[in-house]
């Protein structure tokens, strides 16, 4: 299965992902996971990406979309998380995926307004000390999730591919409507 979730950050895009991959035994390709496995590690990659994270900026499609096309090249399936972020982007996965004769076959889109996603993101920032949770970055985070990815979002809504889910529920309601997406997705296929 090859999934794709979209939202804010602090929607719980991460959270689900985990969850979706350990329940289908696929990968959770995370890009803002391996961007600070980089910067920890101290590699190129860490070195070019790490301004872009600290100010809560997207990190330029060239890199990530190179990144994406070497982790998913020898995947059967996936969840997606954190890519795409902007048109371009989003180009670049379908044709990657159209060669290799892959498409998604679910993408979702968990919905939380920016004061849910800010209070989430502070919450973690408190509990995980992440440089790109801090109040400024979290602005300009959601301000380029609004600039730059609502148009994926509404590219997909307008193709007929997104499952709105409302993400300001439990972890367990999210799951649930996730899990009947799935399902639905498992049937059809």
């Amino acid at each position: 299965m090859r999934i794709l979730i979209l939202g804010p950050q602090g929607s719980g895009k991460g959270t689900q992902a985990k969850r979706i991959a350990e329940a289908y035994g696929i990968p959770h390709v995370a890009t803002g996971e391996i961007f600070r496995a980089a910067v920890a590690e101290g590699s190129e990659l860490g070195r070019q990406v790490e301004p872009y994270l600290e100010d809560g900026e997207l990190v330029p499609d060239e890199p990530t979309i190179e990144l994406i096309r070497e982790r998913l090249q020898d995947e059967d399936g996936f969840v997606l998380d954190g890519f795409p972020r902007t048109l371009p982007q989003a180009d670049a996965l379908d044709a990657m995926l159209a060669e290799i004769g892959k498409p998604l076959d679910l993408v979702l889109l968990l919905q939380v307004d920016d004061d849910v996603a800010s209070t989430r993101l502070l919450g973690r920032a408190a509990a995980e000390g992440r440089k790109d949770d801090e109040p400024d970055a979290i602005a300009n985070r959601l301000r380029n999730y609004h600039e730059e990815t609502e148009p994926v979002v509404e590219r997909y809504r307008a193709e007929g591919r997104l499952v709105p889910i409302p993400g300001e529920r439990s972890i367990g309601e999210v799951a649930t409507d996730i899990d009947a997406a799935l399902a639905h997705v498992a049937v059809r296929g």
